[in-house]
Formats: C-alpha cells, structure tokens, sequence
C-alpha cells in the first residue's frame, strides 16, 4: 500500500496530532512533524512541557539567515504494522523571496546524513525519541542555502516496500545577523604571581587567529550567520590576575585591567556596533576570576570559548540566569516545568538544544542556560529569544528584492549595505564626536581616583553602564559651566571557577564620563550635586608633541612587547607637558586615508612603544600619537608606514584540537579565514579539506562522515588571490557509548 498526504504550514505547523487523523486504512508510515534547528527549537511542547504558557507551535522559534540549519524528520507507523526498520527519506529545500509566485531556482535535494535511515515506531517515548539523533531521519541546510521570504522543505519518507509519505512546510529567514568582535589583545610582562620575589614573564599578546578561535562556542550558541573580527589593538599587562576579591566582586587588579581595556576602547573610538572584548594571553597568572565584564567591555582568556560566549551575552544586555552563585539573577527569567520545580527557575534551557556542530542534542532535564553558573551549558529558549533581534548583533531584514520597473532579484550574499534591500532594524551608523573622557576607579562609594583624561573623537555612548549622581563638567575661568556630563558606573560581572556574581554596589569599580568637548575651560571637575569632589585646572601652557616617528620591523620577537614574530610597529615620540596630571599617550592608526580612525595603544607612559602589526590592513597606514597633560591633548603630526602584503590567517573552527568527534556520524568541517582590512576574503577564498592527507571536499563549511575509530588530522588549505595558507587541527574518532 502507498499513501502520500502533503501537509503544508509557514512559519511553524503548530501541534500535529499523534499519529494524523487520515481514512481507513492509515498509511504504512507517515511523517509525525518536522523539527528545523540551528541551536533550540519548539517541537511538539506540549507533549513535554507541563505549563501551557511555556509552549510554542512547532519550530516557532525564529531562523536566521546564513547559518546551517539541522531539520529533524520524525517517522511514525501503526502498531498494526510494528516497528518498520530501514525508511529512507529526501528533503528537498526551495528558496522564494516577496511576492513573487516563481521560486528562486529549482528545489535541491539533500539525503539524510549517516546512518541514513530510521527504524518507524508507533508509540515512542517523547523523551527519548526526541533525545536521540539516530530515531530521526536528519538533514542539514547548508548555510547558503537558508534566506528567503519562505524556504520550502518538502520531507519524503519510503519503506523498502515502497510506502512512502510527504510533509511540507514553510519557514521564513529574513532576519541576518553578524558577530562583530573587537579585539584588545592582552599580553604579559610582569610576576609570575604574587610573592614579592616571583620570577618575571613575558607572554605575547594574542593574534586575530586565536580571537577567531574562541568565538566558535558564541557561534553556536547565538542566533548569528556571519563574524567580522578585527584587531583593537595591543596592550601589555604587569600584573598577576590571582589578587583576592570581595565576594562576588572582581579584584582589583582585574578591576585596574578593565580601566586599561576602557581606555582602549575609547581610544579605539568607543564605537557601539562592535562588541569589545579583552582577549588575555592564556598563561597569564589569573584565577579563580577567570572573567569580567565592566560596562561593555568584556575580558576572558583566548581559547577559553564558553567564558567568552557568557561576557558577551553581558555585553548583548543578558543578566544572570537563576542557577549558582550568581548574585541577582533575571527577574523574568521563566520557570520550565517539569524541568524546573512549579514557579521556581534554575536556568533550564526549556526545550532541546542542538549543537550544529556535531548534531550533540542537549535535553532540557540535563543542560543549563549559559548565563548560569550552573553546568552544562547551552542556550536557553528565554535568552536566545532576546538575541532576537539584538541591537549588539548588527541585525536587519534581508529582503533581497526592490522594485523597479521590473521586479528584481538580487543575489542576497551581493546586496551592499546601502542597498533599500537591506533594512536594519536599529540604526547601527558610528557617529563619533568631540569628547573628554575621563576614567577612574571607585575603591569605595567615598573613595575615587581618576587614572585617564584623554580628549579625543568617540561615540558618546556607555552601553551597559549605571548613571550615578555624580557629573563631569568643564568650567571656564568665570565658573560658568560649558559642558557637562553624567558620570557611569561600568558595573562588574566577575566569572570565577566558584560561579558568576553580580552586584551593583561592589567595589572596586570602574567609571568614566564622556564629557561634550565644547571649549578648553580652566577647570575640569566632578561633582555631586554643588560638592565638588575632585577637580583639575588648566597647566600654564599646553602640551606639546616635537616629535612622532614609526617604522616596520620584521623580527623574530619583540624584546619591548614579547610579541610573536612577524611584522612589528616600533614607535618612539619626544613630548612635553607643564600639566599636574601624570602625561599619557595614545597611538592611532587609519588605512582609509584619515577618514576612520582606530586604536593601536593606550594609556602608554615613557616615549616608545612596540605593536603587532600582523593583523593591520596591508599597504599605506597611517599613523598619529595623542599627548594628554591630564587636562589638553595635543595630535601629532601624522606619519605613514606602508604594511607588506601577507598571507591570509586561517582558523578552524571544528573540529577543536584535541577534540572529539563520533566516528561514522555527522562532523563539521568549518574554517574562517582573515585577511586584515578585507571583509570579503572569505568569499573569494578558495578552500580545500583533507583528513589524514585524503581530499574530502570544498569550501569553508561542510559536513562529512567521521572517519572511524582512531587519531586524525583535518587540514584547511586556503587561497586568497594566490596568496596561501593552512591550518591542521588533530582529533579523535570514538565510537558511541551505549549508556
């Protein structure tokens, strides 16, 4: 017997029931639903969640565009039948954009990843149907393939005796969203720890290629398709992150790392349509504080991928999720029964977690939100949905089409930004201004000092920051007041191995006001109220820079910055300045010819400094010193240096080194490749995989069987324009446990 039904439902097919309501004779098999993931999905909730107001419609949870997506076919038959071993299936996938009644070429076709088939049952546990892979037939969307006003999956099952069955439905991912990380890279040259006579290191900074690296959990985890990464600069850090804290507080020498990082954010321009984040040479002394996060910008050490995925929830607007020592947690958060007790959250994820990586499915019973302090981690329905639209993540609506005389279809991975296809959901233009920042430390709710006054171009934004009483003001010799500013507190999160702890009212704690810089004045101050509590006025004579000079070096090391080898920036200055701060300087760079302008170091004393140049744009860059008296700043003239051309960076991705994969089952071969100051290299590279030196396909993203049982080696060649590199990473091949 054969019986086709075609179901078709758009945006979600809501609750189907179990088996379908069809005329006698039932068919021998059918198809119970759908499930389409890329990290957490509704799929027949209410035949697990216990409180009606947790459910969904089945996949109601929004796709974005450009990920890889794992849909799921669920098979059923009638116990008439018993259990029918060996169905195969189909998914065909079609792309449609706007009104248009033709779709956007024909339907592709993917067969089901190993083993490639699927035993129908008739009554099978919803939990353990639904918590093991291999009782669904899978397939995996390709990354190029999801966009569109609506992707048509058509899933066709068949038996060995030729029954078949065929469900569609209708999705929509309209909605593109983008990774961008701004990396401080961290190096070392201090103690080895605490004692007063611990030996000294020096450990370089990190390179683009390990921040890329440590996004791949935050990959995963957030409704994102693409990352654009880039260099924030180098800074050089002297001491031991291992200080004690105040419980549930960062140390203060973490606290004194983040007014580092805050400064160089602001040097870099303080834009808000990046997210910046201090990445820490891993063996820098630290512990058990292995993370914090102050007003937007966010710390952790390369390679660490879960402490990065948690600061940069903080820094998207996510608080605590209710589980471990965390402090306050999310007042909203909601309680998932039956996983969490009635009215009682403990961070459930809420429904089942898929890790397109490897097709890992991450119960709710089991897996904890990653804003928790609780153990293991995934995203939760709750906190992904907030990163639905996120202003942090870039988001807009790709539409892919206008109307001109004619309707037209644009290539979506082609439409400019500027283009009246692309509609974005917040305005994420960078608009910097003239500003005076001012960055200090609270030791206590009496006690500050102000450790940076820098005058300079930034946006004028502090996300992520509590306004307290106090304000910054510029004052004329008349005391009228020209400008004035609210001073921020940049509240902590501190990530130790003990949990994540939040308080408004710990110390210490970073501020910074970002005062209008609308004339020079005679007095900078900060008040509360008419109480002035700290006040600077103007030196005698404004500080001056006689000379700024650059070169490129290529070393094998930097004595000055333990930097890798490579391409080195050596800078040297000669300054002066009558001011009663302590002088300071900054150094930016610029490759579109002084238009933009971004941060290479700050807060720098003395009168030399070395960069990694590795990660810069190649050709011209020029380059400017800011010389802050602690009241005026004063540019340098600019100088040029011109970067050689270099080889593209290459990372992959997954599988990690050391890593694991299920031999026989589905792994992803996913790699990333930078070259500095160009955007689109990735879609001009042309890229090769190799698995123990045997070809196994194209392109920067794919999915291949595991190969069996065993050490391997995965190889990423890479060629941009003639220019080649590669990456290897070595993993294991196990076999499935049967527990």
């Amino acid at each position: 017997m054969t019986e086709t039904v075609h179901i078709l439902g758009l945006l979600g097919d809501g609750i189907l029931p179990d088996p379908p309501v069809f005329e006698w004779p039932w068919p021998e098999i059918w198809i119970a639903g759908i499930e389409v993931t890329q990290a957490i999905q509704y799929y027949h909730s209410a035949s697990h969640l216990t409180d009606p107001a947790d459910r969904a419609n089945d996949n109601a949870v929004q796709l974005v565009g450009y990920k890889p997506v794992w849909a799921r076919v669920y098979v059923r038959t009638s116990k008439r039948f018993g259990e029918i071993p060996n169905v195969t299936g189909t998914l065909s996938v079609q792309n449609w954009y706007g009104l248009s009644n033709n779709p956007l070429g024909p339907p592709r076709y993917l067969t089901a990843q190993p083993p490639g088939t699927v035993t129908a049952r008739s009554n099978p546990p919803y939990a353990t149907e639904r918590g093991t892979l291999s009782d669904t037939l899978n397939f995996v969307i390709p990354a190029a393939w999801v966009f569109g006003h609506r992707i048509e999956l058509v899933a066709r099952v068949q038996t060995s005796s030729g029954a078949n069955y065929t469900m569609t439905i209708g999705l929509a991912a309209l909605l593109r969203q983008t990774l961008r990380v701004a990396g401080i890279m961290v190096g070392y040259n201090g103690p080895a720890n605490l004692d007063p006579n611990a030996p000294n290191l020096m450990l370089a900074p990190p390179t683009l290629n390990d921040l890329r690296n440590t996004t791949g959990t935050t990959m995963l985890m957030y409704p994102v398709g693409a990352s654009e990464l880039r260099n924030a600069g180098n800074i050089v850090w002297d001491r031991p992150l291992t200080d004690p804290a105040s419980p549930g507080g960062c140390s203060p020498n973490w606290v004194a790392l983040n007014v580092r990082l805050a400064a160089q954010k602001i040097a870099d321009g303080n834009h808000t349509n990046v997210l910046y984040y201090g990445l820490l040479n891993q063996q820098i002394p630290m512990g058990p504080v292995v993370g914090c996060e102050s007003g937007g910008v966010s710390s952790g050490a390369a390679n660490d991928r879960v402490t990065m995925a948690h600061e940069l929830g903080h820094a998207c607007g996510l608080s605590h999720a209710p589980c471990g020592n965390v402090g306050t947690p999310d007042p909203n958060y909601p309680a998932y029964e039956p996983y969490d007790p009635p009215n009682t959250p403990t961070a459930s994820i809420g429904e089942f977690g898929l890790n397109i990586a490897n097709g890992s499915i991450l119960p709710p019973g089991m897996f904890k939100d990653i804003m928790s302090y609780c153990g293991p981690k995934w995203i939760s329905l709750y906190n992904y949905s907030r990163l639905l639209p996120n202003p942090s993540l870039n988001p807009y609506w790709d539409y892919g089409f206008r109307y001109d005389d004619d309707y037209v279809v644009h290539d979506p991975s082609r439409i400019p930004e500027s283009d009246p296809a692309r509609c974005p959901v917040f305005d994420q233009r960078s608009q910097v201004h003239p500003v005076v920042s001012i960055l200090g430390v609270f030791h206590s709710a009496t006690r500050f000092e102000v450790t940076s006054v820098m005058r300079l171009e930034a946006e004028v934004a502090i996300p992520g920051a509590r306004r307290t009483e106090l304000s910054a003001q510029i004052v004329d010799a008349d005391g009228r007041i020209l400008s004035e500013s609210s001073v921020h507190l940049l509240q902590s999160h501190a990530c130790s191995a003990c949990g994540c702890t939040y308080d408004q009212q710990l110390y210490p704690a970073v501020f910074q006001a970002l005062v209008p810089n609308l004339g020079a004045g005679a007095v900078l101050r900060i008040v509360e109220r008419e109480k002035i509590l700290w006040q600077r006025h103007a030196p005698p004579s404004l500080p001056r820079v006689t000379a700024f000079n650059a070169r490129v070096l290529r070393s094998r090391r930097s004595k000055r910055m333990a930097g890798p080898a490579g391409l080195a920036i050596e800078t040297s200055w000669q300054a002066r300045s009558t001011g009663e701060g302590e002088a300071e300087s900054a150094i930016q760079w610029s490759s579109d010819r002084r238009k933009n302008w971004y941060a290479l170091g700050s807060l720098l004393k003395g009168n030399r400094a070395t960069f990694d140049a590795m990660s810069l744009p190649s050709g011209r860059i020029d380059l400017r010193l800011l010389f802050s008296d602690g009241f005026h700043t004063t540019r340098s003239t600019t100088v040029n240096v011109r970067i050689p051309q270099q080889a593209p960076m290459v990372c992959i991705m997954t599988p990690r080194q050391r890593g694991t994969v299920i031999a026989g089952e589905t792994m992803r071969l996913w790699g990333a490749v930078t070259v500095s100051g160009d955007e689109t290299a990735h879609e001009r590279a042309n890229a090769t995989w190799y698995i123990d030196g045997r070809r196994v396909g194209e392109g920067l993203d794919l999915f291949v069987v595991a190969p069996p049982k065993g050490r391997h080696r995965a190889r990423l060649n890479i060629s941009v324009q003639g220019r080649r590199s590669e990456a290897n990473a070595e993993f294991q091949s196990v076999t499935r446990s049967n527990g």
